[in-house]
């Protein structure tokens, strides 16, 4: 596969696993607490804020996995 499409293919796989973190996130205080939090309630801003760390985490993972050498050793 060419590195330009692995890298691409990353930064697309990254940003859903942020927003399925989100979910994750909001689905765990639910659970957890009975919160009765959905995304209206928790904030687009704050959405926004936690599905950015969660998608530079998961980019970090797929980098090493995927092996496309955006992060240098």
């Amino acid at each position: 596969m060419d590195l330009g499409l692995k890298r691409v293919l990353l930064v697309v796989l990254s940003i859903a696993g942020g927003v399925a973190g989100v979910f994750l996130v909001l689905g765990f205080l639910n659970l957890a607490y009975g919160a009765n939090v959905n995304l209206e309630r928790y904030g687009m801003t704050f959405a926004v804020l936690t599905a950015v760390p969660l998608a530079l985490l998961v980019a970090v993972w797929l980098d090493y996995f995927m092996g496309t050498g955006i992060l240098k050793e």
